[in-house]
Formats: C-alpha cells, sequence, structure tokens
C-alpha cells in the first residue's frame, strides 16, 4: 500500500516538472557558453598586449587560397612599412591556390611553429561548397528574435541539421564519423573513384588485403583535411595492388592541393597508364594549368572529352584557359558548352560572364546566361553575384540591385557552417598563442556574415571590410582594372591594382586598431 503522500504526483505536475528541468537545463547551458565567450575575449586581450611588448619585426602571416597566394601580401608588407609606425613589419604568404579551409586548418598548427607569426590575417572560405545553414524568414515577431540570439537555438539547428541534413540542397556533402563527432565534408564536384562515395569512418580496420579498403580510409582522410595520414593510406594501397588506379587519382589530387605539380602530374598519368578511360585526364588539366604548362592543359581536356564528349568539367577547364589567354570567343563557346550539359554548373556560368565582359559585351551570349540562370534549381551566392553584374552589364540597375539585396540576404541568413566551424578552430588555435586574428572579406561583399560567425567574440577579432571600397573603386572605372576574373560571381582574383587596393585597405584598418596611427 502506498504511504499517504507519497506517489500521488499527478500528470499535471510531472509535466509541469519536466518542463521546469528542461527550462533550467537551457538556461544553464546558454549561461555557460555566453561564460565561455566572456572568458576566451578576456584571456585574448590580455595574450595580445603581451605579444605588442615583444622587440624586433612584427611578423603577419596571410592564409587563404588563390586570391591571397602570391596576391596581395606583398603590396600588404610594403603598405604597413610605408607608414612609418616604429616597428618593422613582415609578411609571410602562406595562400594556396584551391585550397579549402579545411586544409589550411591542417597546416596551422605547423606553420605557428615555423613562422611565429603576432598576427594572422586569414581570408577564405570561397572554395568550400559544403551544406548551409537551413534559411530563417525574417519574422517581426520580438520573441522570435529574441530566441534566435540564443546560443543554445544555434545548437539545436546546427544538430537538427546534421541529423536530417536539411542544410544539404544539393545532395554533395558526406557524413562520416570522425573522433565521435559528426564532422560535414564536401565531396569536390568532379567525379571520385566509387570508393570514396562511402561514408566510411576513421575507426574501421581495413582489411590487409582489401586495397579498396585503404583507398576509402585514404578519401576519409583527405576529406578530414589530414594529407599526411591519406598519403600514407593511398600508398598502403599501392603497395597491396600496385596497380589500383583510384589510389594513383587520390595521391595525385593531394599532390596538386599542396602545390607539388610535379608529383601531382606523375601520380595522374600513372592512373591513365592503368586505365585510359580514367576520369583523371579532367584532373591532370587542371593541374598542368596552375603550373602555367597551358598547351598540356589544353591536350589534357581535349583528351578527356575524346573519351567522354559531355564531360563537363573538361569544357570547363578549357574555358578558364581561353579566358587567361584572353581568347573570349571561344571561351564563351566551351563554358556555353558545358551549360548546354550541365545548366547548375556556376563556374561554366561565372566563367562565361567574364568571357562577354572582357569580350567588350556579347549581348547574345548574356541573354544566353539570363536565359540559362533561371534553370537553376536552388539559388547560390556567386549565382546571385553573377546575376547582379550580369544585370548591371546590360543596364537592368533595378534588377540588379534586386539581386544584390537577395546576395546580402542569403549570406547573412545562409553561410557555410563548415567554413564558419574552421573560423572558429582558427581563432581557438591562435588564442592559445596570443596571436591576433585579422579576418579580411572578399572584395564586393559585405562583412556582416563573417562577424555573424564569432558573435559575442567579436570585439576580440580585427574585421576588413572591402565592399564599399571596391564597389567605389569599380564604379569609377570598370571590373577588368581591378578584377582577372569572376569565378565568385561579383569579385574574383585581383589584378596588381585591385591587390594594391586590398592592401591598402587592409594595412589602414590594421594600423588604425593595432598599431594606433
Amino acid at each position: 500500500m502506498t504511504a499517504p503522500g507519497q506517489g500521488n504526483t499527478s500528470l499535471p505536475q510531472k509535466l509541469g516538472l519536466s518542463a521546469f528541468g528542461l527550462v533550467l537545463t537551457v538556461v544553464m547551458l546558454e549561461a555557460a557558453l555566453r561564460l565561455g565567450g566572456f572568458i576566451s575575449l578576456s584571456l585574448q586581450a590580455h595574450r595580445n598586449t603581451l605579444a605588442m611588448r615583444q622587440k624586433g619585426t612584427y611578423r603577419i602571416m596571410c592564409i587563404g587560397e588563390s586570391t591571397t597566394q602570391k596576391q596581395y601580401p606583398a603590396f600588404l608588407e610594403q603598405a604597413l612599412n610605408g607608414k612609418d609606425q616604429g616597428i618593422r613589419v613582415s609578411v609571410i604568404d602562406r595562400g594556396l591556390q584551391a585550397a579549402n579551409s579545411t586544409f589550411l586548418l591542417s597546416r596551422m598548427e605547423e606553420d605557428l611553429v615555423t613562422y611565429h607569426p603576432d598576427m594572422v590575417v586569414a581570408m577564405m572560405g570561397i572554395n568550400d561548397k559544403g551544406p548551409h545553414m537551413p534559411y530563417e524568414p525574417e519574422t517581426s515577431s520580438k520573441f522570435v528574435r529574441a530566441i534566435r540570439t540564443l546560443r543554445t537555438h544555434k545548437l539545436a539547428r546546427i544538430a537538427w541539421m546534421h541529423i536530417t541534413n536539411t542544410g544539404n540542397r544539393g545532395g554533395d556533402a558526406l557524413h562520416s564519423a570522425v573522433a565521435g563527432e559528426w564532422k560535414t565534408v564536401k565531396l569536390k564536384a568532379r567525379p571520385q573513384p566509387a570508393q570514396a562515395q562511402g561514408t566510411t569512418g576513421l575507426g574501421r580496420n581495413p582489411r590487409p588485403s582489401n586495397d579498396g579498403s585503404y583507398v576509402d580510409l585514404g578519401w576519409t582522410y583527405r576529406k578530414r583535411g589530414d594529407l599526411a595520414k591519406a598519403v600514407a593510406a593511398f600508398k598502403k594501397a599501392l603497395e597491396i595492388n600496385p596497380r589500383n588506379e583510384d589510389a594513383y587519382g587520390g595521391l595525385g589530387l593531394i599532390f596538386d592541393e599542396r602545390g607539388e605539380y610535379v608529383q601531382a602530374a606523375a601520380a595522374f598519368k600513372k592512373a591513365l597508364e592503368i586505365n585510359p578511360q580514367n576520369k583523371s585526364y579532367v584532373d591532370l588539366g587542371w593541374s598542368y594549368r596552375k603550373r602555367g604548362d597551358l598547351a598540356k592543359a589544353v591536350a589534357a581536356f581535349k583528351k578527356a572529352l575524346e573519351i567522354d564528349p559531355r564531360n563537363e568539367d573538361a569544357y570547363g577547364g578549357l574555358g578558364s584557359l581561353f579566358n587567361a589567354q584572353r581568347e573570349y570567343v571561344q571561351a564563351a563557346a566551351a563554358f556555353k558548352k558545358a551549360l548546354e550539359i550541365n545548366p547548375r554548373y556556376v563556374d561554366a556560368y561565372t566563367g562565361a560572364l567574364w568571357a562577354c565582359l572582357s569580350g567588350r559585351g556579347d549581348s547574345s551570349s548574356l541573354q544566353y546566361l539570363l536565359k540559362k540562370s533561371k534553370e537553376y534549381s536552388f539559388p547560390t551566392d556567386r549565382l546571385y553575384g553573377a546575376l547582379s553584374t550580369l544585370h548591371a552589364a546590360i543596364g537592368n540597375l533595378s534588377l540588379a540591385q534586386r539581386y544584390h539585396k537577395k546576395l546580402e540576404q542569403l549570406q547573412l541568413n545562409e553561410y557555410d557552417q563548415l567554413v564558419a566551424d574552421n573560423y572558429l578552430r582558427l581563432k581557438t588555435m591562435l588564442d592559445r598563442r596570443g596571436v591576433k586574428l585579422v579576418c579580411v572579406q572578399y572584395p564586393m561583399r559585405g562583412l556582416a556574415p563573417l562577424k555573424k560567425i564569432f558573435k559575442e567574440e567579436e570585439g576580440s577579432i580585427i574585421f576588413v571590410d572591402n565592399e564599399q571600397v571596391f564597389k567605389d573603386a569599380v564604379k569609377k572605372s570598370s571590373l577588368r582594372e581591378y578584377f582577372t576574373d569572376l569565378f565568385g560571381g561579383d569579385f574574383g582574383h585581383c589584378t596588381d591594382k585591385g591587390n594594391n587596393l586590398l592592401a591598402e585597405n587592409i594595412a589602414n584598418v590594421v594600423a588604425r586598431e593595432v598599431f594606433h596611427k
């Protein structure tokens, strides 16, 4: 028999207690997240004060992709040392073309030990194309807006995105279990070997006689950014089976990402010796393109088209080469062919747009691009940027402004979570060593999405806005004065004039915020 006063809790009381416990848990979690941010901010400020007291050369390390490598860093050193700040500045260029943010962070610890920078300037993320945070429509509700500012709300959305994969609209993300957490990584747009399509976890123990398992493991390590282990896995596959074409293809891509183009070409050629029908001709073409051997790159892309006349990436590669050689008519034709095969090939769209604009405006080609853009099934920031540029070029200024606003809204409400995670990881690495972080936005793009990544930690980071300064400069002259292409849709790689403008803007912000000049 139940004692009086015991075991008689009603259902409403139980529900009330459960609800109270849930609310208390959320409040405590929110407080812990915000306290962690405050402590990090305080420690960072203290470390930066100590770092600035060091004598001698002030070292700045720049990280990024092809928009950084051999681009603005040299101009930045000149700009800062020309300001007579009483301290010598040395700028280290650690950009690498075609790299994504995961790879850049994979070598960060080694770079910090090697170069001992006092400051890291980061402009990265354009090569990452992972899943995005699901779009949240605007609301007039103060309560809803308040909920969205909570860190627990953001944490819950990220968790739900990974469970349901709602952020992966394109179906091109791979989820793999790494160190007990779900990591989201992007498969390249180029076709990968069949082994790379699985969801192999690092906990898997490959069978010694199964070279395919080692290839699986190599691809997983590569997507995680652990290239040394990826190379070891691919080489192990080749020890078991010296004729594993996929292992050679994997090695080729890693060498290519590290800028070791001779080794990359050798690996791709080996894969093609084993199987002449291999897809590596496109990868070989891009590797030749990066090392500047344009004739061999053209031959490789054409060979890929002999094997598969509907290889959109081969046409895209040819278009890129023709643009680089200022053969804009041929470039537009190659990109048009790629778009006929795949209307959602955004690189072909932006490449064709640049070819048309640089060729002094081919109205028929511009109208063709306008038509093809409507065949996209989902928006991207580069597409909106390209549409804004396209409508401005043909005189539709109201539509150009409308697409620019769509671009800003998309960037603000929907950003690449992998890039955000890597920016936060970068800050954690730098905080441990007392290194100042400078986050630079790409030219023509707004700064708000970048600031949104860091939220309350914003005060411990220097942000450089390159939107208005470039828009004003382009308005006075032309896109071609400041960019050599439009791979980003509304921006691209800079000319010397563009890199000088970029460096001067960064230098002005750093001089004011760090050296107080």
